[in-house]
């Protein structure tokens, strides 16, 4: 009986810590015919991989989202209403000074795990995401990269914006926070533009800035996972995702992608800067 001996030559999935094979290759020749036969039917089970980790890892990042907010949240409410409760009770005149600030020391730090327990939630799944829509998550995103960087974000929806289902949502929203994530880290920037509009049956996110400019071998270079990551994003979405720079003159990040998963239509937006 023949052996058959099958070896990968895969790359390092960083995010999902496995190593992904990129094709077959086996000891016995095979016709050019069936090779691409093979080589097709492995790009689909690893398309199909993909997708399946990005639906695991975004199930994941909801549910942690939740029991942070819920659970965490809840308990650490109720401890800050407790001490607030006990300093009404006692009889601070009999006691020393020291002891009524330790016990105000503890009501803010219980303000403050609260506060970075709602931002850890919130970046892990932004509840405008499932409650108002890719438009609103979009907004509040930008809004809050400005109060935190300083960057101007000017974030415009032209026309009527649909609801996607909630994976497409998903996905484009992932894309747009890689998308600024890099112009925070690298850009050197102080303006961000973001388009957001339907053209045809197409839907068009645009993510430009004045920063220093991302070359052509930058923009192309396999070893960034966070380009590659989009990339594989917009392909799952059945999209395509253009990246173009100018050194000294910003980058420009296109996601093209068929609208698909029609549900309901938002009133339309206006343009105006995140606030």
């Amino acid at each position: 009986m023949p052996v058959f001996v099958l070896q990968f030559a895969g790359r390092m999935d960083r995010r999902a810590g496995l190593v992904v094979p990129t094709s077959p290759v086996t000891s016995r020749k095979g016709s050019p015919g069936r090779t691409k036969a093979a080589m097709r039917r492995w790009q689909g089970q690893l398309q199909s991989l993909a997708a399946k980790l990005n639906a695991a890892r975004e199930a994941e990042r909801t549910r942690l989202a939740r029991e942070l907010h819920d659970d965490l949240g809840q308990t650490l409410t109720s401890l800050k209403l407790e001490l607030l409760r006990m300093l009404k009770m006692v009889d601070w005149s009999r006691l020393d000074p020291s002891t009524l600030d330790r016990a105000q020391s503890l009501i803010g730090l219980t303000e403050i795990s609260l506060e970075t327990t709602r931002r850890i939630a919130t970046s892990l799944r932004p509840p405008t995401l499932d409650h108002l829509g890719l438009a609103e998550a979009i907004r509040w995103e930008a809004s809050l990269v400005q109060a935190r960087t300083g960057i101007r974000c000017h974030y415009v929806v032209r026309g009527n914006t649909l609801q996607l289902s909630d994976d497409r949502a998903t996905g484009v929203f992932r894309i747009f926070q890689e998308a600024v994530t890099n112009v925070i880290r690298h850009a050197e920037a102080s303006a961000i533009k973001i388009d957001l509009y339907e053209t045809g049956s197409k839907l068009v996110l645009s993510v430009k800035d004045n920063g220093l400019g991302m070359t052509p071998s930058e923009f192309s270079d396999p070893a960034s996972i966070g380009l590659v990551g989009m990339r594989e994003r917009a392909r799952l979405l059945g999209g395509t995702l253009d990246i173009s720079g100018k050194k000294g003159k910003g980058t420009a990040v296109v996601l093209r992608m068929p609208t698909g998963g029609r549900r309901k239509r938002h009133p339309a937006h206006h343009a105006h800067p995140a606030r």
